[in-house]
């Protein structure tokens, strides 16, 4: 089976993004379970243009929520449609708003595509 390849629909509706992908040496983990990395490592930024769209706007895509009393919760802030390959903790840039991947769910059997769930980790834009 040949894979469906989404390149024209992920270049059609991108916005601008800066990805950090999270490094796997020259860091450590935290008391909390948060990768820290050291100042002296140089992370090079992918700049991609790939759909990057707030969690809420996917009520009638497969999303990641859980129905509780209280309602719906959604587990992210932003949903990103890549053809990266990215580990988890990585950081997305858009808006000068920072997003960590927290979740990811492939696609790549059958197609080039990979989901991203993003939380934000800063609230504000930094100039």
């Amino acid at each position: 089976m040949e894979k469906m390849d989404f390149q024209s629909l992920l270049d059609t509706f991108g916005v601008p993004l800066k990805v950090y992908p999270k490094q796997e040496a020259g860091g450590e983990y935290d008391n909390k379970g948060v990768w820290v990395k050291k100042e002296a490592d140089e992370v090079t930024a992918l700049e991609v243009s790939e759909p990057f769209i707030p969690s809420s706007l996917q009520t009638k895509l497969p999303v990641q929520g859980n129905y509780r009393g209280g309602g719906r919760i959604e587990e992210f802030e932003m949903v990103w449609f890549s053809s990266q390959v990215v580990p988890l903790k990585s950081i997305v840039v858009h808006n000068g708003v920072s997003y960590s991947v927290e979740d990811s769910i492939p696609y790549t059997d059958y197609s080039n595509v990979t989901q991203y769930g993003c939380k934000a980790v800063s609230a504000f834009v930094r100039e």
